[in-house]
C-alpha cells in the first residue's frame, strides 16, 4: 500500500460532485456538492501546466528521461493498481513538446514530471508554485502535494476546480491540446515511435473546446470540460462520478441551466 494511505480520507460514501460556470465571466451557473473538498486526480495537470507556462518552458528542447520519472508513481500507488503510463523508459531522449502532448492527452505521470524535472526549479519549488497561484486565484480549499494528481491528497471543490479549468481552457497552448484524439512522436536515440491516445471517445463526442480526465480509487471518475451549446460557453467540472454514464448525465444537465 502507499505509505501514506492513513493520511488520506475516506470518500466512499460521499456522491458526485458538479460545478459549470461561464467562461466568460467565472460566475457559477449550476451545480451539486459543488462545495465538498475531492481528490482531484490528474485534473491536477491543469494547474501544472499553467505553472509551465509561467515558467515560459522551451517546449522545443530536448529531455533525457530518467529512470526516478519513469518510476515516479512507484511511491504513491499499491502493487498492480494501473496508471496512465506510455511507452518511456529511462535513457530516451525527447522534446518538451512531446511530453506537453502526453501529459495533457493520455494524462501521462511520467511526462508530468519530467516537465516539472526540467522546468528550471525544484518539484518542491514548483509544487509550492502550484499552491500561491491557487490563493491568487481567490480558491481557499486547493492544496497540491505534487504535480501529476497521482497523489489523493491533491484536493479541491468542483466549484474552485473549475475555476482553475476556466484559466487553463483560456490558455489555447493547453485548450487545442487536450482535445486531440491521438497523437505520436519518436524517440531521438532509437527513432522508436511512441503513441499518444486520448482514451475519453463520449467527452470527444461533445465537441469540446477544452478538456482533461482524471481517475484515482479516491477520486473515482473526474472530469473538466469546455462546451458551448446554444450559445452558452461554460466550463463544466465533475468530480466523484461511478462511471462515464453518470458523469455524462450530469454534464448534460449542467449545461441546461
Amino acid at each position: 500500500m502507499p505509505v501514506f494511505a492513513a493520511s488520506v480520507p475516506n470518500y466512499n460514501n460521499i456522491g458526485m460532485a458538479s460545478a459549470a460556470i461561464s467562461t466568460k465571466t467565472g460566475k457559477l451557473i449550476a451545480g451539486k456538492n459543488q462545495n465538498i473538498v475531492l481528490p482531484l486526480a490528474s485534473l491536477t495537470k491543469l494547474m501544472t501546466a499553467l505553472v509551465l507556462i509561467d515558467l515560459k518552458i522551451n517546449l522545443t528542447k530536448k529531455v533525457t528521461i530518467t529512470k526516478a520519472e519513469v518510476d515516479y508513481t512507484t511511491p504513491y500507488i499499491a502493487q498492480g493498481d494501473i496508471t496512465s503510463k506510455i511507452d518511456l523508459v529511462a535513457g530516451d531522449k525527447v522534446t518538451k513538446d512531446n511530453l506537453w502532448h502526453a501529459m495533457l492527452i493520455a494524462s501521462s505521470n511520467e511526462a508530468a514530471a519530467a516537465l516539472v524535472d526540467n522546468s528550471g526549479i525544484s518539484r518542491k519549488e514548483f509544487v509550492k508554485r502550484m499552491n500561491s497561484k491557487a490563493k491568487a486565484l481567490g480558491l481557499t480549499h486547493t492544496k497540491f502535494t505534487e504535480p501529476s494528481g497521482i497523489d489523493p491528497r491533491n484536493i479541491s471543490t468542483a466549484k474552485e476546480m473549475a475555476i482553475i479549468a476556466r484559466k487553463a481552457f483560456q490558455t489555447l497552448a493547453i485548450r487545442k491540446i487536450g482535445i486531440m484524439p491521438s497523437y505520436s512522436y519518436r524517440e531521438i536515440n532509437s527513432g522508436r515511435k511512441i503513441y499518444v491516445s486520448n482514451r475519453n471517445p463520449s467527452l470527444l463526442a461533445m465537441n469540446p473546446l477544452g478538456m482533461k480526465v482524471g481517475y484515482l480509487t479516491e477520486a473515482k471518475i473526474n472530469c473538466a470540460t469546455r462546451l458551448v451549446k446554444n450559445n452558452q460557453d461554460r466550463v463544466v467540472v465533475i468530480l466523484h462520478a461511478h462511471s462515464n454514464a453518470a458523469r455524462n448525465v450530469e454534464i448534460a444537465r449542467v449545461m441546461k441551466k
